[in-house]
């Protein structure tokens, strides 16, 4: 070490001593700057607020969200198509999804490795739905996003391509037990032609042609039910001009997508639907029964109950079936929510050992029935609760595309822009009374589908006698059998 440095670290030493024999001395004299014996108040939370969305509107009608964040030169944009398989005509389920893999594969004027060495040159990908991407990529990147939405090609090899794919998936997904159970659950729990029970079939996509994707296109992948969201270093005026030019000359013309679906069948009394899967060694179970439209005003309740009750490995169901009774390696339960005025669905999945599936069953439904009753929400329950729901929310909206994803999904859902806001407000003031009244009020014991992917030699004895409900053995398409 130089002298010079050697002096420059003694003086630095010197003068830290110093600090901290000021700063002892300071305690020992009562400084209560330094009182360490005494907690520092903090002051309480400043409301949360989300992002201000402005709403515009593109000449052809298509609707358009704008959040300003200039604190990078980034920006983040996202198309929002409604309507989905639930447009997809009877015998042709698998035709939306076919339409949306055709996009990316070329244009009336690029092909889709023309697409791919155009996003390599911008450095950042374009989906037809997506892209993120700095300030000045944005007009070439919607006008290739542009491209694909409007004026796909559907080359035919490229169609047989994901067809493929497609009939790839499903084959594989015959031979994935939860896959086999949610496939069952649906058709039971919704009704023979509903459109959440209809899936893709190997058959189904076997007879879509490539008139049927382009007459599809034409319907539905149209303004009447596009929506945008720009997120990012964007004004809304320069948002819209950019919009214009890209997508401005869309004409309309197609059809607006339907709203809803119709009412769900639901089941008239807890049945267990089981599907045999010789030589499984654990049973794959999903329980699953209909709750209310979103529009209720049981929403929030029911976001906090499920908190408590097993969407968490600290919630109630996990602790209960994994950690002290050890039935399986995890348990979760979930609400799955749709559009209003559409149904939601509560459901619960588990990998459960075939020796405990009926211990695990009998468990899982006493603490479905406990949580409504004799033992509610507890104060500590609805604290953990109330933090997981809340406290996190606005870390997971600080990028650009955090706030894009939250942006579409409202969009998506018609929600309210205020949405997370009404969020937090409204859940950190629940109280557990109102949660019991949820759990009390919606969870149905006596109403639910339970499906089970196992080994019927190995489990159907011990289920019958622990006459939990009637069992109805079934086929991969929920249709009883001998």
């Amino acid at each position: 070490m130089t002298p010079r440095l050697l002096l420059s670290s003694v003086g630095i030493a010197a003068t830290c001593a110093a600090l901290a024999s000021t700063a002892g001395a300071q305690v020992l004299a009562g400084d209560p700057m330094l009182d360490r014996s005494r907690r520092p108040s903090v002051p309480p939370l400043a409301p949360y607020k989300f992002p201000k969305v402005e709403s515009k509107t593109l000449t052809n009608g298509i609707n358009v969200s704008v959040v300003e964040n200039h604190d990078m030169p980034i920006v983040a944009v996202r198309v929002v198509i409604d309507g989905g398989n639930r447009l997809d005509p009877v015998g042709k389920e698998g035709l939306s999804d076919l339409v949306m893999s055709m996009l990316r594969e070329g244009t009336a004027t690029m092909t889709a490795d023309q697409l791919a060495e155009a996003f390599a040159d911008l450095g950042n990908s374009v989906t037809p739905t997506s892209f993120t991407t700095i300030v000045r990529n944005v007009d070439r990147s919607l006008e290739l996003m542009a491209g694909m939405l409007m004026h796909p090609a559907y080359p035919q090899a490229a169609l047989d391509r994901q067809r493929a794919t497609l009939v790839a998936n499903i084959t594989r997904a015959k031979d994935q037990p939860a896959s086999v159970a949610n496939r069952i659950m649906s058709k039971v729990l919704y009704g023979s032609g509903h459109q959440y029970e209809r899936t893709a079939t190997e058959a189904s996509l076997a007879g879509i042609t490539r008139d049927d994707v382009s007459a599809f296109h034409s319907k539905y992948i149209r303004p009447e039910n596009i929506r945008v969201i720009v997120v990012g270093d964007v004004t809304p005026a320069s948002a819209v001009a950019k919009l214009e030019k890209s997508f401005g000359k869309w004409e309309k013309g197609g059809s607006k997508a339907p709203s809803g679906t119709a009412a769900a069948a639901g089941v008239a009394a807890t049945t267990i639907y089981l599907y045999d899967r010789p030589g499984s060694t654990q049973s794959s179970v999903v329980m699953a029964q209909l709750g209310p439209s979103r529009s209720s005003p049981d929403f929030w309740a029911l976001e906090t109950l499920n908190t408590v009750y097993g969407e968490l490995s600290a919630s109630r169901l996990f602790q209960s079936m994994r950690e002290t009774h050890a039935y399986t390696y995890g348990v979760r339960t979930f609400i799955t929510w749709r559009r209003a005025p559409e149904a939601s669905t509560f459901v619960g999945t588990s990998e459960i050992a075939s020796a405990k599936t009926d211990s695990a069953l009998t468990l899982w439904l006493r603490e479905m029935r406990d949580i409504r009753g004799p033992r509610p929400p507890s104060d500590s329950e609805m604290v953990f609760a109330r933090t997981n729901r809340v406290a996190g929310l606005p870390m997971r909206l600080e990028s650009v595309d955090g706030v894009a994803a939250r942006v579409a999904a409202m969009a998506q859902d018609n929600l309210s822009f205020d949405f997370y806001e009404q969020y937090i407000a409204r859940i950190s003031r629940l109280g557990a009374g109102e949660v019991a009244a949820a759990a009390k009020k919606y969870l149905d014991p006596e109403h639910l589908a339970i499906v089970i992917v196992g080994d019927r030699k190995a489990i159907e004895p011990s289920l019958k006698a622990a006459n939990i409900a009637p069992i109805v053995v079934v086929d991969e398409n929920g249709k009883a059998i001998p």
